[in-house]
This record gives structure tokens, sequence and C-alpha cells, in this order.
């Protein structure tokens, strides 16, 4: 991990007081109501990404936290890409995990890949996401795991966005 990273993913983990006692927002995906209709119609969401997909989910999940949504390149954005479309907007990418990072899995349901939003970090490592799609058996369903193993995942230390 390259310095500034480093010194990003500190800031990230260390935040303020506030940041610290923050409770990430999981619920409310305003196309849950069409799942899984929409992901087995591929439709659309506003950020050109398919509705009841990981994908979809963790750009709300963003932008319901406050967070960047400006770097996504529509026709890009399938989960194995995310870290390198970050990296091209100057966002920090890494293997510590950090609550209100996207973790991705760019291995998991190919060729895609598979991501989530992450809510918090427990103390032996594991994390807590919240995910669209991480079950190949029922897909376009939401879904909050706790305990999730790090293995092969790499995370997006995405930013709060600018006030407004």
């Amino acid at each position: 991990m390259r310095a500034g990273t480093a010194l990003a993913v500190l800031l990230l983990l260390a935040g303020t007081p506030a940041r610290a006692a923050h409770t990430r927002v999981l619920y409310g995906y305003p196309y849950a109501p069409h799942c899984p209709a929409a992901g087995v119609a591929d439709v659309v969401d506003r950020w050109g990404m398919y509705e009841c997909n990981c994908t979809s989910y963790v750009a709300w999940a963003l932008q319901a936290n406050g967070q960047r949504i400006d770097w996504f390149i529509r026709g890009a954005m399938n989960a194995w890409n995310w870290p390198h479309v970050a990296q091209l907007s100057g966002i920090a990418v890494g293997t510590t995990p950090a609550a209100g990072a996207v973790a991705v899995w760019p291995h998991q349901s190919p060729p895609f890949g598979h991501l989530a939003y992450v809510s918090a970090v427990e103390r032996n490592g594991t994390i807590d996401v919240g995910e669209y799609n991480e079950n190949v058996f029922q897909p376009y369903l939401f879904d909050v795991r706790r305990g999730v193993s790090v293995r092969g995942a790499t995370f997006i230390y995405v930013p709060r966005r600018d006030r407004e």
C-alpha cells in the first residue's frame, strides 16, 4: 500500500468522534420494491447500473451515507472494475477494511465480481456488510451479513461529498 493510501486509511479508520459514532445507512434502497424482477429485466437505475444488483445497491448506499458518487463511469462499473475506476479519480484503494468503504471481491460471481457496503469492522477482522445478490441461489435479494471474511477483498475508501 502506498504511503498516501495508508494515510487515507488511517484517517478513515480514526475519524472524528462524531464519525466514529456514525451509524451507516443500509436500509431504504429505492428499487427494493422492484426486486427481483428488475434484475432479471436488466432495468438501469439512476447511476447507470442495473437495479437490484450489488453495484446499484452500493451506489445508493454511498449516496445515502453522504459519500462521493461523482467518480462513476457509465458502462465501466462491473464490480471487479470499481477499484480501477476509483483510482482513476484519485480515490484510495487498499486491503485494510474500514466502515463506510466498498468491499470488492473481483473473482466472486464471475465474470462480474461482487461488492458490498461495509457497515462495521469487527475486532476479529471480519466485516459487516449490506449487499444485494450475494446469494447465487436467490439472486436480486438484499442481505445484511455479519462476520464476513475479508479474504480476497479489496477496499475502496470513498470520501464524503464536499459540503453543498
